[in-house]
């Protein structure tokens, strides 16, 4: 009875310990995003980005993304792919105020996608 008392103990243990590890590495991988995006993002206000600050930032999340395919499930990573691409395309035909409605979406993005991977309440329930 001990025993199985303490391995159930533990189990709870290691998947709590392994849910937090999963939040932070999310966290620290959605937060380069958000400030190179926050870059981008004031570059498009001041009407100077170009094609290729939208190439830079989407290398930056192509080697993200290739990490955070462990935890995150590939609908969430296609719907970040597409809208960069589309902020890259009106950046491209220097249509600064659509790239600015997409990368405006992605800050957006960025930010609430790592919530989902929180310990509370309404994600374990």
């Amino acid at each position: 009875m001990v025993k199985t008392l303490l391995s159930l103990l533990f189990s709870a243990l290691l998947l709590a310990g392994a849910a937090v590890g999963e939040y932070f590495f999310v966290k620290t991988r959605f937060q380069k995003m958000d400030a190179a995006l926050l870059v981008l993002e004031e570059k498009t206000l001041a009407r100077r980005a170009s094609a290729d600050d939208g190439e830079a930032v989407k290398a930056l999340w192509d080697s993200e993304k290739s990490k955070l395919h462990i935890v995150i499930p590939h609908n969430d990573i296609s719907y970040i792919d597409y809208w960069l691409s589309e902020a890259i395309g009106y950046l491209e035909t220097e249509n600064y105020e659509h790239a600015l409605s997409k990368i405006r979406v992605l800050v957006n993005i960025c930010r609430q996608l790592p919530r989902t991977y929180t310990v509370d309440f309404e994600n374990v329930f």
